[in-house]
């Protein structure tokens, strides 16, 4: 009896084992990459006020992978880097602009971000004056070393982020391709993991869930038909000029050699993205694949 009872316990431990591994496996072990070497995404964008008056705008976000290159993001010279470089450039007809930079690892490691927004205010909107911030960020040693300068108050700090792979963060720059990112032989996973929030240099839960899956979805407004797409829903937001809202991306499930005069190479492009009063739509779509060749 007390070896049945002995080899009984034995299973659940092993069974406990096996099962902690399984639900506790870090965020970037369930990472995948869908985008090209380079790609480019063109977006229309779309602020809706308070008091219902538009202002329109084109958001060009550019996704390049690189090996062994110096780099310049912000006031970081980075030497030898290897890996991801996104950049964030928006204009709207209100004359106001962001530029946003960020590096990271293939191994979705953040290294250096750069941030720079000025953004003319509107009564009864967020924000109701004009602001002109800027962040510069790097992470090193196991810390995170930040320079800003919102409307002309200057800061230099430094936050303890611990050690990347123990406890995996990420940039706050990052969370459109952590989207696309979280999925594994095509099947999305929910996450839940640790970004930097820039409004007050500490670190916050990100959890990205799934709203809708492999759906139909009229992008331009169909009325018959659309793209396969899935809708995926981020609770700490990235906004511009932002209201606190939570991020929703639309991404695409599928390739297309046509779609709305789109060639989409790959899947989980981020079609539609929905931050507060601001919309970006797709507007054009060139990867190194889709890009056209000279004869």
């Amino acid at each position: 009896m007390k070896k049945k009872i002995f080899l009984f316990t034995i299973i659940i431990a092993v069974l406990a084992v096996v099962l902690a591994g399984c639900i506790s496996k870090p965020p970037h072990k369930t990472f995948s990459d869908p985008w090209d070497n380079y790609e480019q995404i063109t977006y229309d964008v779309t602020r809706t006020l308070k008091d219902g008056s538009v202002i329109k705008g084109v958001s060009v976000m550019t996704t390049e992978r690189l090996t062994n290159q110096t780099i310049n993001i912000g006031k970081n010279e980075l030497q030898n880097f290897s890996g991801t470089v996104i950049t964030i450039d928006t204009k709207l007809e209100d004359n106001s602009t962001m530029f946003a930079q960020v590096a990271f690892k293939p191994s979705f490691e953040p290294v250096a971000s750069y941030k720079n927004i000025a953004i003319t205010g509107h009564s009864g909107s967020q924000p109701e004056t004009n602001i002109n911030q800027t962040t510069d960020i790097s992470y090193n040693n196991e810390k995170c070393y930040y320079s800003t300068n919102f409307d002309g108050v200057e800061t230099n700090d430094e936050i303890k982020v611990g050690k990347w792979i123990k406890k995996p963060y990420y940039d706050n720059l990052m969370l459109y391709h952590i989207a696309r990112s979280s999925y594994m032989n095509g099947k999305f996973t929910a996450i839940s993991t640790k970004v930097l929030s820039v409004s007050d240099f500490k670190m916050k839960t990100l959890t990205v869930a799934q709203n809708k899956a492999s759906a139909i979805t009229p992008i331009f407004g169909e009325s018959e038909g659309g793209i396969l797409a899935d809708e995926v829903k981020l609770t700490l937001n990235q906004t511009f000029p932002g209201t606190g809202a939570p991020m929703v991306v639309t991404l695409s499930k599928q390739t297309s050699e046509d779609y709305n005069g789109l060639k989409l190479s790959t899947d989980r492009i981020p079609l539609i993205i929905k931050e507060g009063d601001i919309e970006y739509k797709i507007k054009a779509y060139v990867s190194a694949q889709s890009a056209p060749t000279n004869n």
